[in-house]
């Protein structure tokens, strides 16, 4: 393997010394070639012709090898490519409509800001807004909370809270109604979002 790699060196470094030769040429290629045809004629009429041949072509020899075993080496296995990289989450998952309308419950006073919302949640205000607004709940400014006003949704906004009732049993609900029903499962009617369908089973 030791002497492919030799082989291959001479012939890349051969490669680098012929093109930087001939950028060279290309700089003035008129003199340049006249120069080279002038210095070969002269050296070919000395007496130590045969020697100057020799010892070019081992310093030719010798750069090429040096040249291509500092290159790249064409014959080594390339590392496989490294698998995608999942992107991570963009922080906490959304809070779910029944959680959203138990911490809204749980901290009105009587409306309820979006900070007081998320620290009931222990998300950001953030995730909070964007899962009141993938719920359809309204978001609104200026609204009071605990003698404070800020961002946040108001309890006429509020979803309702079900109870648990017997199964089978099939409630609606709208936004702000209440209900005396045990809780199963409540989803928000597609048409209008202020309703809600609260399923019971019995």
């Amino acid at each position: 393997m030791a002497d492919v790699r030799v082989w291959i060196a001479i012939f890349v470094g051969s490669t680098l010394i012929s093109r930087a030769v001939c950028a060279w040429i290309a700089g003035g290629p008129v003199p340049r070639l006249l120069a080279l045809v002038l210095a070969a004629g002269f050296a070919k009429g000395l007496p130590v012709t045969s020697h100057l041949l020799a010892l070019g072509a081992a310093g030719w020899l010798g750069t090429a090898i040096t040249l291509g075993l500092r290159a790249p080496d064409p014959t080594a296995a390339q590392a496989p490519p490294e698998p995608p990289q999942e992107k991570p989450a963009d922080g906490p998952s959304l809070p779910t409509p029944e959680q959203l309308a138990e911490a809204l419950h749980k901290v009105a006073d009587p409306h309820a800001h979006l900070a007081a919302v998320a620290t009931a949640l222990d998300t950001s205000t953030d995730r909070v807004r964007e899962a009141l607004t993938a719920a359809g709940i309204p978001v609104s400014g200026g609204v009071r909370m605990g003698g404070r006003v800020s961002t946040g949704v108001k309890a006429g906004h509020f979803p309702p809270l079900p109870t648990p009732a017997p199964d089978g049993d099939v409630a609606v609900v709208d936004a702000g109604q209440s209900n005396n029903n045990n809780e199963e499962e409540y989803v928000q009617d597609e048409k209008n979002p202020n309703r809600w369908r609260v399923l019971r089973r019995v």
